[in-house]
């Protein structure tokens, strides 16, 4: 749905972000007493992108410490720096998965336009500064020979976990 026809605008997608009040709003205390997680995902885009992602996770932790919060990235986006201050405000019970399928020869072919550098850089920062990271790498035929290579390289940097899936959206090796 993030494109159309193959190409980046979909006329039926509207480019927005919720604002910190907004998320106040509908994420309220009562709802926050009624819930035990919060799931940031990118059905739509990378909740990274939205300016006030690391404001709506330090509201909900400052009212409900206990609570979980998950978040799903291509981790493409934002710098070191903003990756260490996403770790230190995360509750305990957090984790963050980077969608990275392959390695730095094959990960831009499936997530368009992102640096294998720059996700790699952002990975650490996080780890390091006491994140929780899940490597999400999603099997292609032109990436499966980096499957193993993969699995090493994640466990070397610290990730929690390693999920590997097939695809089934489409056959990229077609194009």
């Amino acid at each position: 749905v993030r494109n159309h026809h193959g190409g980046l605008d979909n006329p039926w997608l509207r480019l927005t972000n919720w604002t910190l009040e907004q998320f106040k709003t509908i994420i309220s205390h009562e709802v926050l007493d009624q819930i035990e997680d919060i799931y940031f995902c990118g059905n739509y885009g990378d909740p990274l992108m939205n300016d006030q992602l690391i404001e709506m996770c330090r509201y909900a932790v400052e009212y409900k410490p206990s609570i979980y919060i998950r978040i799903h990235t291509n981790g493409g986006i934002r710098n070191a720096r903003y990756w260490q201050e996403l770790a230190a405000i995360l509750p305990e019970k957090h984790l963050v998965v980077f969608a990275i399928d392959g390695l730095e020869d094959t990960n831009h072919i499936y997530r368009i336009g992102t640096s294998f550098k720059k996700i790699i850089e952002n990975a650490n920062s996080f780890i390091k500064h006491g994140g929780k990271a899940e490597w999400a790498y999603i099997i292609f035929k032109h990436n499966e020979h980096q499957t193993i290579e993969a699995e090493t390289l994640a466990k070397d940097m610290g990730f929690k976990n390693f999920t590997k899936k097939n695809s089934n959206r489409f056959m990229l090796e077609d194009t």
